[in-house]
């Protein structure tokens, strides 16, 4: 079931769903492929980090449901996994967000793994790619966000009409080669995790999909900003 709305598991969206739900928001699992037949019913679509490549079709509709004014969250993931990142490229792209092909890494600013036995603290293990962001944009999107756990998610870049909404500390770099090493080819500084855009639609896209998963969307203000980030997301028509 992966990242579906009706998936209890670590990996599933369903607290996510149960919040909107809470709210009083309609939600509903795309059982399948997307319809194209005709416009998407759906005022805001989530695609949490697809990993089949769109069809021709499904494309097209894609750009023409931003087209109509409407709202897509976009959930990536880390590397290249599943050679994701070219094809979401050709969506992102013309609202002027680039997926990167790295992970991000923080030697600094990460949380740790704490190894228990019996409610007693054994062992710390530092997780340089779950990364503490803290630095934000001002934006709808961010409002009273203080702290998103990053884990092991892309960085992304912004080109008009896009804005970064979400970026790490100096520290980090993007880890091309995963050796959670600084590398000269690698860039290091406030790298953009999350970034927004609107035209006649509005795009967010977020460059890890454990964001808003179960296992994770209670880390930080995660559940918040995605809450939050929907709400904007609602408001552009």
């Amino acid at each position: 079931m992966g990242s579906s709305v009706s998936n209890p598991e670590s990996d599933g969206l369903s607290m996510l769903a149960a919040n909107l739900e809470a709210l009083g928001h309609d939600v509903q699992r795309i059982e399948a492929e997307l319809p194209v037949d005709d416009a998407f019913p759906w005022d805001v679509l989530v695609l949490p980090f697809p990993k089949l490549q769109f069809s021709t079709e499904e494309m097209i509709a894609l750009h023409e449901h931003l087209r109509a004014g409407r709202g897509l969250l976009l959930l990536t993931e880390w590397g290249d996994l599943y050679s994701h990142v070219d094809h979401l490229n050709e969506l992102t792209g013309p609202y002027g967000i680039h997926i990167q092909k790295d992970r991000v890494t923080d030697l600094e600013e990460h949380v740790s793994h704490q190894v228990k036995l019996g409610g007693v603290v054994l062992d710390e293990q530092p997780m340089p790619h779950y990364v503490r962001i803290r630095n934000f944009s001002e934006h709808p999107i961010t409002e009273g966000i203080s702290e998103l756990i990053y884990f092991s998610g892309c960085s992304l870049k912004t080109s008009e009409p896009a804005v970064a909404v979400a970026s790490t500390a100096a520290t980090s770099f993007g880890d091309l080669d995963l050796d959670i090493e600084l590398d000269d080819d690698e860039e290091q500084g406030n790298l953009t995790i999350a970034a927004a855009s609107e035209m006649e639609g509005r795009m967010l896209v977020v460059g890890d999909s454990n964001i808003a998963a179960n296992g994770y969307v209670e880390q930080g203000d995660n559940l918040a900003f995605i809450l939050q980030t929907i709400e904007w997301l609602l408001r552009v028509r």
